[in-house]
């Protein structure tokens, strides 16, 4: 099992040639894009700015590993 891999969904997108990818701990965090990798990397600047609103460390480390997981996916679908 690849925990990268189940960490990051994809699905289709609000268009019929676009995707929808968001990271399994943060659902409410989502990106389109033409691509999954594409989506992926945009995904990956949401969360880096949400860190401007993690307060706790907990939350900090949270989406530190969620940005870490995006991030291995885009490598590997590029």
């Amino acid at each position: 099992m690849n925990d990268v891999q189940d960490s990051v969904i994809v699905t289709a997108g609000a268009t019929a040639h676009g995707v929808c990818v968001h990271h399994h701990d943060f659902p409410e965090v989502r990106a389109e894009g033409q691509s999954p990798r594409e989506a992926a990397a945009l995904l990956a600047n949401k969360l880096a700015a949400a860190m401007d609103t993690a307060l706790t460390e907990w939350r900090r480390q949270s989406l530190t590993k969620a940005i870490t997981d995006v991030n291995e996916y885009v490598k590997r679908e590029g």
